[in-house]
């Protein structure tokens, strides 16, 4: 069950005040905003940058001898500081049954890692998600979240909007690989999409009622994706380029930006099975003020063309749902990836 999440101004600050002993796992950024303001400090606090399973086993490890089953965990930062804080949650769980009480507050809207119970976290520089935590209180904080950097809340929007790219490989999986289909599912996917496109004005001043939006596109999808039993409504062939790019590179980008190009490639190759066009999609990051170019997240054209030749591959070496990429009439050879590379420049 997908925990409703609480808005208001400054909840950040009351909640961690009215906590008794808690760890506090956050980011330098998010943290000096608010430490002055509140009077019951963490009994510890720990950045963390790095979720590769090695690093969060380390955690773990340097709290587990202090740790009783009376603390609190906190996520405040985004999306690594909110999966550290479900891993330790998880973790603690697993070895020792506390149930520790868990408050995500996101300082950014940038993914859905504080609406998902499933923890994100790197294998040999490979996503994986494992375990499940489910948070008491999930407070969205429009003080915090507006200290943040604006292009930063914007790019949040692609995680959402990965649905537009998604609905095409659900038919192209429907039609070739005879994949289940709802259509009262697919509509309203596409509803969520499309509402947040509506918002477009409000996203791109990250006002009050943009980061409203924008968490009710994250919930909604998350809670659709939960009915549905996976994240075939909002996840596919867009994902699975920013996968493979990121498995090659071992770079970090920013996820809503790459997911934004990689939105744009899957609807050109899905042609006529594309549920939106690429101009809406183009028009809408344009409109929100996403600069989505590789060039602005430092994506070399010798990088996009690898991970492009090695896309097929990848995904049947990953096990990835069936998508545009996994589709015989998906012809990736030297002119279609020129022609990719071209689309690209417009952006």
């Amino acid at each position: 069950m997908v925990v409703i999440p609480t808005f208001g101004n400054w909840l950040s600050v009351d909640a961690l005040n009215s906590l008794g002993e808690y760890i506090l796992i956050t980011m330098e950024e998010p943290w000096k905003i608010i430490e002055n303001k509140i009077s019951k400090k963490p009994t510890y606090c720990e950045y963390n940058y790095n979720m590769s399973i090695e690093n969060l086993e380390a955690l773990y490890d340097s709290f587990e001898p202090f740790i009783l089953g009376n603390y609190a965990i906190v996520g405040l930062g985004g999306g690594t500081a909110c999966d550290t804080a479900k891993y330790l949650a998880w973790k603690f769980k697993e070895e020792f049954n506390f149930n520790l009480d868990l408050f995500l507050i996101p300082s950014i809207i940038s993914v859905d890692a504080f609406l998902c119970s499933s923890i994100a976290v790197r294998y040999n520089n490979k996503v994986r998600y494992i375990g499940e935590s489910n948070p008491k209180k999930i407070i969205i904080d429009y003080d915090l979240i507006k200290k943040a950097p604006q292009f930063l809340n914007r790019a949040g929007v692609s995680d959402t909007i990965s649905i537009t790219s998604a609905l095409g490989d659900w038919k192209i999986a429907r039609d070739e690989a005879n994949e289940k289909f709802d259509q009262k599912i697919f509509n309203r996917a596409k509803k969520i999409a499309t509402d947040l496109m509506d918002a477009r004005e409000e996203i791109r001043d990250v006002t009050e009622k943009g980061i409203k939006a924008l968490v009710d596109g994250f919930y909604n999808e998350v809670k659709l994706c939960d009915e549905w039993g996976n994240a075939r409504p909002e996840e596919g062939s867009e994902h699975y380029l920013a996968y493979c790019l990121e498995a090659i590179t071992h770079n970090h980008y920013i996820h809503g930006n790459l997911i934004g190009i990689s939105i744009l490639i899957s609807l050109f190759l899905q042609e006529d099975n594309a549920e939106f066009t690429i101009d809406e999609i183009k028009d809408f990051f344009q409109d929100i003020e996403i600069n989505i170019s590789p060039k602005n997240q430092n994506i070399t054209n010798n990088h996009l063309k690898q991970a492009l030749k090695h896309l097929k591959n990848y995904v049947i070496e990953e096990n990835l749902r069936y998508s545009i990429y996994h589709s015989p009439k998906c012809n990736l050879n030297e002119q279609k990836i020129e022609e990719i590379i071209k689309l690209l420049k417009s952006v």
